[in-house]
This record gives C-alpha cells, structure tokens and sequence, in this order.
C-alpha cells in the first residue's frame, strides 16, 4: 500500500464525528464546504470582487484588526493612526480573503493553469539545488497564496512535501488535505514524527516548501525581525543541518494580469548554506539568516502577510486605532 492510500485510509476513518467534537464545531466544517461550492460557481470576478468586499468589511469590523495594526506599525516604522497602516490594514483582510477564495477555486485547476498563471524569478536557484541530487528546502511567510507557489511546483514536475497544522473540526483539516493532494501535495500533520518525515521527503529528492514565520508553540530560536525579537520555527534550519541541502526562502504575491485576471508572481532567493559543522548555535543563526530573508520579502508587500495575531511579544499596551 503506497503513502498515500494510506493517509486516504486514516481520513476515511476521521469522516465520522470524532467523540471529542460537538455537533457545533462541525458546523464550521459545512461552512467551509458551502463556501467552497459558492467560489467555484461565481465567474472568476465576481467572485474575487465579492472576496474584496468581505475582506474590507472584516478589515473595519475584525477584532483582529488591532493585532494587525500594530504588526504593521512595526513593519512599515509608521504610527499606528497612521493613514497608512490605516490603509494597509484593511488591505491585510482583503488579501486574506482572497486567498481562502484561491483556496476553494484552485483544486478545479490543472497543471497548465498555474503554468500559465505563476510567474517565478529565482527558478534557477531551485533548479541548482535540485540538481546537486537531494530535494529542495523552501522557507514560505503566510505571505500571498502560498498554496498557488506549491502547485506550480507541483506543474513544473517536482514531487513536493510538506506539513500542515490539524485543525479543528478534524474533517475540515482532511477537507483541506484533500484539496492539497489535488493540486499535487503531499501533507502530513504538523505532530511528533514530523520532522523525521520532511528529512526524509528532502533526501528522496522532493521540494519540501515549509511556513516559517508563525512559530506555534513559541519554543523556536529567537530572531531579531523588523528590528524587534521574536521566535521562528526550528525546522527548516534544522532539516537543513540533518540533510546538507541548503535553505532557500521564497515571497509569494497576488497579481492581476494584463487581462484583468488573477494570477501570482513569486521570487525564490539564493540557497543558504547548512555550516559544515553543527554547533549549538546553528539552528538559530541559520533561523537568523532566513529571518533577514524573509523579512525584505513582507517589507515589499506587507498587507499580503497574512497574520491575524501579535507576531512580535508586546511590550506595552499600546491602543489600538481608532
């Protein structure tokens, strides 16, 4: 039995209720697949035209917003009643929402759908790490669709692994899976194990693309980012020192095209070398340098970096704007 029948197996076995999870938490889950029904039937303008409306009212009304708010203040250096973190923010949740309508339309794609849609400078440097002979570490921001890079990836003819966090109801996280193994991924659950599996997808030659910057435990390397200390995920610095394969970092961003649709233009830097030899510092210097990478990648397109919390831990309570 391959891999893959068998994580079919396993949530074939979750589509029941799991005894944990009330009847109200699955309504979540019959929210999502009813979106998910609506994004493929609007035509494509529509829909994205409908996506910016629900974006920009939740950029208003969103309890989020102040988190937002001050995630940009310290980005762009601006105040926060600035007009333009102002702005920026409400452009957050507009670009949030367009990337869960990309979420619901793209599995209806194929392969020469997002050939034709995603461009990519710094397609050589994957290529060169391809060819020394292992597979590829690409660190991604929730920056853009990252979702769409994966399926180019996916089109170009590389085999591609990566984890994802399970979420709750448990049958919206295999809805999800479903939709990603569609668009050629393969995803295991972000639990114990992990680590070992991507390890092994990188020496079996696959791209193993990774979000790293929302550290969810809060137990990563501490990294100075927008000039303030935070913590990233271990990872990929750490998959990098058990492999030898370098560390790249990518920035993915929403573009329309001269045709008036949609479509996504991404840039993969230069590979970041694993040191030759592993020190106790390594992980976090290596998370360091991917820090600095992925930090000019949100300076370029801030309100496509799609986090809802205080990223940096707060200092003072600063007030939220008005």
């Amino acid at each position: 039995m391959s891999r893959r029948e068998g994580r079919r197996k396993v949530r074939a076995a979750h589509r029941e209720r799991p005894p944990d999870e009330g009847r109200l938490i699955q309504l979540v889950y019959y929210a999502y697949v009813a979106l998910s029904r609506l994004a493929l039937a609007l035509p494509e303008r529509l829909a994205y035209g409908l996506a910016r409306w629900i974006g920009g009212v939740a950029g208003r009304l969103s309890k989020k917003r102040s988190a937002v708010a001050r995630n940009l203040s310290r980005i762009t250096g601006e105040p926060l009643d600035s007009p333009r973190v102002r702005s920026l923010t409400v452009e957050v949740f507009r670009s949030y929402a367009r990337y869960w309508l990309e979420t619901f339309r793209l599995v209806r794609e194929g392969r020469e759908f997002f050939l034709e849609r995603f461009q990519c400078d710094g397609q050589d440097n994957l290529d060169g790490v391809l060819a020394r002979g292992k597979g590829a570490i690409v660190v991604v921001g929730h920056l853009g669709n990252w979702d769409a890079a994966g399926a180019w990836v996916g089109a170009r003819g590389n085999r591609l692994a990566t984890v994802a966090e399970v979420l709750r109801p448990r049958r919206m996280f295999d809805f999800f899976v479903e939709h990603r193994e569609q668009l050629g991924m393969t995803i295991y659950p972000a639990s114990k194990g992990a680590i070992r599996r991507l390890v092994e997808e990188v020496e079996g030659g696959a791209v193993v693309p990774i979000l790293g910057d929302r550290d969810l435990k809060g137990t990563g390397p501490a990294v100075e980012l927008f000039g303030a200390v935070t913590t990233m995920p271990g990872g990929p610095a750490s998959i990098a020192l058990r492999t030898g394969v370098p560390v790249m970092v990518a920035g993915v961003y929403g573009i329309v095209r001269p045709d008036g649709t949609r479509g996504w233009h991404a840039e993969i830097s230069p590979p970041i070398e694993p040191p030759a030899e592993r020190t106790p510092d390594s992980v976090r210097e290596l998370t360091q340098e991917v820090a600095r990478l992925l930090e000019d990648f949100i300076a370029r397109r801030p309100e496509e970096w799609h986090v809802l919390h205080d990223f940096w831990p707060r200092a003072d309570a600063d007030s939220s704007p008005g």
